[in-house]
């Protein structure tokens, strides 16, 4: 079984390891140097005494207040701002005094209340100069507890609101302190400043502080002339000194650097959900253009198919006229125009063959236009929803830097492609693209059916295999004449004209069916392959961002569980 000091350690080095998370989450994502600074002070302060931050507007009697506590006028007091750094009080020998690296006055001496806790007197949160007041703010986050100095004769004024307001998030134990009590006249005025105070104070900070009335100057000159100091102080000591003994101090202090990754992380997930927010109308037109191509192809495909029956069935008719003019042709009565091989050749040409050249050329010539202009309409599509979205959130403002960065680079992809589609749709040359589908379709027809093609048109190559399939006709006929003729034998001749006819036709089809079909199924998948080349590097860089942001998402989620976590560990110490 853990004993209490081995759960302490446990805890102890499991916020650590959180801490270091975070910074390793803040180095991968860009975070603030501040940031990234505040998690190192952290981790430097978990091994460090308590640290109890005083702060309050200049004059309301922060460094009086700290000499009355110690019994020493060790901090300078006055009328004008008197606290030009931080100063940390800590337990060491009289006077020596020492700057950190980052320029903070140590001040020592041997006072035994510094034996477990450091003090720190800040700078006025509206003090002359500036530069004070950022100190104040940078600091307070390190804190463990913060004693919040008011005067009763300006008791939270703006400055002191904004000022709690802007270390609220934090989640530190904040103990308010109203000062001077000795120049109010009577009770009354002390206990409506005390309810102004309080009523204020929950209103801006959603809990109850407590609050304590002093005079720190009656303090100290009591404690100078050896003297109890008065009840109203002596309570104030024994808060901070007994009521917060060291299971007290040490819960808020393992609080303090949760408080710390709590606030970081709900400040990077609002980064990360405007980062979101920001490339989820990218999201939304990369699936648009997805859908919008896979129902092009869809669509072209299939209204092909509707085209190239146009073709087939003047495929049909030459099929028909065929076996028509076998019938007319292969008769008794018709012996000696067999014999004349030329004439049956001519009369096939002009009643069977007729205008089939012309009529392919032209279906064909139609479904390439069709195409052409269909793949000029879908790059024009393309074109114009990403001009859209370019110019759409070009004036955007935002106030992160990292969502500044990730809208400028992507700002700059989509320009590229806009300009990139634009080019391919004005350089769009019909006759060019017409001309070089036409010649793939030859080449691939010729392919399918092992003949080579010379300068000639679609139409006359599928001619040229027509009147190809058709057999030599003459030859048949011929082949019949030279035996017997009779009632049976040219029958049977014309019958096997026919059927070899019609099944090198079927033939013909099915190979200009698949050879056409595959060869425009092509075209159509070169085009889309060169859209969705144009627009790779922007979906490419919306994706990564995608991914990106969604992995932040579940570490900052992981983050905030174990901040949870810890706390309800740290409440059952």
């Amino acid at each position: 079984m853990e004993t209490p000091s081995q759960k302490r350690q446990e805890i102890v080095t499991g916020i650590k390891s959180l801490l270091i998370q975070e910074k390793q989450f803040l180095v991968s994502n860009h975070g603030e140097a501040k940031d990234l600074a505040l998690l190192d002070d952290q981790l430097f302060q978990m091994d460090d005494l308590f640290l109890v931050v005083v702060a309050g507007e200049f004059n309301s009697g922060k460094s009086a207040f700290i000499n009355a506590l110690l019994g020493e006028a060790i901090l300078d007091t006055g009328v004008t701002p008197t606290t030009a750094d931080i100063t940390i009080l800590r337990h060491g020998i009289k006077g020596q005094t020492s700057r950190t690296d980052k320029g903070q006055l140590v001040v020592e001496t041997p006072t035994p209340l510094l034996d477990e806790l450091s003090i720190v007197d800040t700078p006025g949160t509206n003090a002359i100069l500036r530069g004070h007041e950022e100190l104040t703010t940078d600091f307070i986050p390190r804190s463990d507890l913060v004693l919040f100095i008011t005067s009763v004769d300006r008791p939270f004024t703006e400055s002191e609101r904004k000022f709690l307001e802007s270390i609220r998030d934090w989640g530190k134990k904040i103990v308010i302190i109203i000062n001077k009590t000795d120049i109010v006249d009577n009770s009354q005025d002390l206990d409506k400043v005390k309810a102004f105070v309080t009523e204020n104070a929950e209103k801006l900070l959603g809990i109850s502080p407590k609050i304590f009335t002093i005079s720190a100057r009656e303090a100290f000159k009591a404690k100078q002339d050896s003297e109890k100091p008065p009840a109203q102080f002596s309570a104030v000591e024994d808060y901070i000194f007994r009521t917060l003994d060291t299971k007290n101090r040490l819960q808020l202090k393992l609080l303090n650097p949760l408080g710390i990754s709590d606030k970081l992380s709900k400040k990077y997930a609002d980064i990360n959900a405007t980062q979101k927010a920001l490339i989820q109308d990218d999201i939304q037109l990369i699936n648009d253009i997805q859908k919008q191509i896979t129902l092009f192809r869809e669509d072209m495909v299939r209204s092909y198919n509707f085209r190239y029956a146009d073709i087939d069935n003047t495929i049909l008719e030459f099929e028909k006229r065929g076996l028509e003019f076998f019938d007319l042709t292969f008769r008794i009565n018709r012996v000696l125009d067999l014999i004349n091989k030329e004439r049956i050749k001519n009369e096939f040409n002009k009643n069977v063959v007729k205008d089939l050249s012309k009529d392919i050329d032209e279906k064909v010539s139609n479904s390439i236009e069709w195409l052409v202009e269909e793949d000029l309409k879908q790059w024009q599509i393309v074109t114009q929803k990403i001009n859209q979205r370019a110019s759409k959130h070009q004036d955007r403002i935002l106030s992160d830097p990292n969502s500044r960065q990730i809208n400028l680079e992507r700002q700059k992809i989509i320009s590229a492609i806009n300009r990139q589609a634009q080019r391919v749709v004005e350089e769009y040359d019909r006759e060019i693209e017409a001309s070089n589908i036409a010649e793939e379709a030859q080449m691939a027809v010729a392919a399918s059916a092992a003949v080579e093609v010379g300068a000639i048109g679609l139409g006359t190559l599928i001619t040229v295999l027509a009147t190809t399939a058709s057999a030599d006709l003459t030859g048949i006929l011929l082949a019949g004449l030279t035996a017997t003729l009779g009632f049976f034998i040219l029958p049977a001749k014309k019958k096997q004209t026919k059927n070899s006819f019609s099944e090198n036709i079927s033939s013909l089809r099915k190979k200009l069916s698949e050879s056409l079909i595959n060869e425009f199924s092509h075209q159509i998948d070169v085009q889309i392959e060169n859209i969705q080349t144009t627009i790779q590097p922007y979906t490419r860089f919306i994706r990564s961002e995608e991914e990106i942001i969604s992995e932040a998402t579940n570490t900052l989620d992981d983050l905030t569980h174990k901040v949870e976590n810890f706390r309800i560990k740290i409440n059952e110490l």
